[in-house]
């Protein structure tokens, strides 16, 4: 916490798994700046109607920095399963134009080394997810 945090009167935040996966997405989603509202259905989506874990994940993301974020995260993640779900669907939103570059990039990589993914799985998850995004194939020739 910041000291601008504590004279504000910040609180620690808890987030359920939930919450947290919703948090993790808005900030892949939102590291350009800004999330647009289909990209706001879609959160929604991620959290299978839970509107609690939505609001508290958007709260948090409006209220803190990205890299603070990173970090509540990264606390709620405590299941081998459930981190690789979460860097499934944070890796498929950071790839869906086929790229994985900049800042993205860059974030995935801090989601990654905190959760202690194995290198391993997260070059399956990219294959899986680059072939499941190249559409060229389909394409006239």
């Amino acid at each position: 916490m910041g000291i601008f945090d504590k004279l504000g009167g910040g609180k620690d935040v808890k987030l359920t798994p939930k919450s947290a996966l919703a948090l993790g997405a808005m900030t892949v989603i939102g590291i350009d700046g800004s999330i647009e509202d289909d990209e706001i259905s879609m959160l929604r989506r991620i959290v299978r109607g839970d509107g609690n874990a939505f609001d508290q994940a958007f709260r948090t993301y409006k209220e803190r920095a990205i890299p603070e974020c990173v970090d509540l995260v990264c606390k709620s993640m405590t299941d081998q399963k459930q981190k690789l779900v979460f860097i499934t669907n944070l890796l498929d939103i950071a790839m869906a134009d086929g790229v994985l570059a900049g800042a993205e990039k860059d974030l995935m990589a801090k989601y990654i080394e905190k959760l202690e993914v194995p290198e391993k799985a997260v070059e399956e998850i990219v294959e899986f997810i680059a072939n499941k995004n190249d559409f060229s194939i389909f394409e006239s020739r």
